[in-house]
């Protein structure tokens, strides 16, 4: 059991789309939309991990061009996001209210991303607590899962809430989101090259 939380910690505290959206939400929008980001990122993952455990996600990647839609979508939707974190400047109320993230967003995120199927079928799936019972193990790493996540994530939404901080009393917001935008649209880069890669 050692070994799995180890393994889990190591690949949910790496920075990703998802955390790295989420700090660049914090930083950008601030605390209440950044928080409303973390729920919709929580409920995306563990339904994600339920597909993954009912079979549904090796049902799902069997049918030709699913994931490769998934692939183009969620990339899509975080280079719009790195956009909106990147010009979005916390002067003006009616702006971040028509432009801030909603709830939904981050659970439409982990829907759409390859990335959180692989994942989760991997901590779900791949290892092995080596429990006698089925149902506790599952549900021995769903407990695990969320308990190593969910500080993880305040942590990374905390991080982005403080450089808005910085920014704020140092006159530096617009570059600071610049910033976190173009490091997320980065990532973006990064996993496209590297899903397509391995599909070669």
């Amino acid at each position: 059991m050692v070994s799995y939380i180890i393994i889990s910690f190591l690949m949910m505290v790496t920075p990703g789309p998802g955390v790295l959206s989420l700090a660049g939400v914090g930083a950008g929008f601030g605390w209440r939309i950044g928080v409303l980001y973390l729920i919709g990122l929580f409920i995306g993952t563990n339904s994600v991990a339920f597909l993954v455990v009912i079979g549904f996600k090796k049902f799902l990647f069997q049918i030709d061009g699913v994931e490769i839609t998934f692939l183009f979508l969620s990339l899509s939707y975080l280079s719009f996001l790195a956009w909106r974190i990147a010009t979005s400047d916390n002067k003006t109320g009616f702006k971040e209210v028509s432009k801030a993230p909603r709830l939904y967003e981050g659970i439409i995120l982990q829907f759409i991303n390859p990335k959180a199927y692989v994942v989760q079928g991997h901590l779900f799936i791949v290892l092995s607590l080596g429990m006698d019972s089925y149902n506790v193990e599952i549900l021995t790493k769903f407990l695990i899962v969320n308990c190593i996540w969910i500080p993880i994530h305040f942590l990374w939404l905390w991080l982005g809430l403080s450089l808005k901080k910085w920014s704020l009393h140092s006159s530096k917001q617009l570059w600071v989101n610049r910033g976190m935008g173009i490091a997320l649209f980065a990532v973006v880069i990064l996993s496209a090259i590297m899903e397509l890669s391995s599909d070669v």
